[in-house]
């Protein structure tokens, strides 16, 4: 058997599984104490991964220091919490992202963040992404992402990737669909909303786009439904 929570172990404080566990009798989750924290992935090994998609957020929230920054890596050195959830309870409207994806056929895919780099403010991230004197830094990091994916999906040629907002999306582009970099892997490229209310905006614009409900579970269960019929 192949035993995926194992073999990513070293990726383990940077990534996670599309599958939560909810407090309520019916398993849905409707607000934020529906989350079961810290749940234990072994128990769910033989429902991840069943498909070539995986998730792809933003970067590891924290205080941004540039220093530390240089030194960044997806084989993170700090293990004590492997395997959390996306964010865990209490930050960030998670469980909607939960509600979302449950019952779909991605859920259990794997989840990660596009760059390892720390910080909350999205414009120092850009910044330091951005910069020329880190650009072979970044290129080591986008070819570290091309290897995680491998090592997880050996056999598959083609992996379909969605972003949780539109940073990751436009890094995806970016650097993915970038033939400078000699990568093992081909990327199909989609986005789904972020689910922080600072987006409801861009949630609303999307549900009016796609003529359904104002609710976020019911934009992505839409959108993901869309992405399967452009494969």
């Amino acid at each position: 058997m192949d035993n995926k929570i194992e073999k990513m172990k070293d990726y383990s404080a940077l990534a996670s599984w599309a599958i939560w566990k909810s407090n309520r009798d019916d398993r849905e989750f409707i607000n934020e104490a529906d989350l079961v924290e810290n749940i234990d992935f072994i128990k769910y090994e033989h429902q991840l991964q069943k498909s070539n998609t995986i998730f792809v957020a933003m970067n590891p929230g924290g205080e941004f220091d540039e220093e530390k920054a240089k030194l960044s890596t997806r084989k993170r050195e700090d293990k004590e919490r492997p395997w959390n959830n996306f964010h865990n309870v209490g930050r960030s409207r998670d469980y909607l992202l939960a509600q979302a994806i449950k019952d779909t056929p991605e859920s259990g895919s794997y989840m990660t963040d596009f760059f390892p780099i720390v910080g909350s403010k999205s414009a120092e991230i850009k910044k330091f992404i951005n910069s020329k004197k880190n650009t072979e830094l970044i290129e080591k990091l986008v070819l570290e992402f091309d290897e995680e994916i491998s090592l997880l999906l050996p056999k598959e040629k083609t992996i379909k990737i969605i972003c949780i907002g539109q940073n990751p999306f436009d890094w995806a582009k970016k650097f993915l669909k970038n033939d400078k970099f000699l990568l093992k892997k081909e990327y199909k490229i989609f986005c789904i909303p972020h689910y922080s209310g600072a987006n409801n905006g861009g949630i609303n614009s999307k549900a009016n786009e796609l003529g359904v409900e104002n609710y976020y579970p019911t934009v992505v269960k839409t959108l993901l439904e869309k992405f399967r019929s452009e494969l």
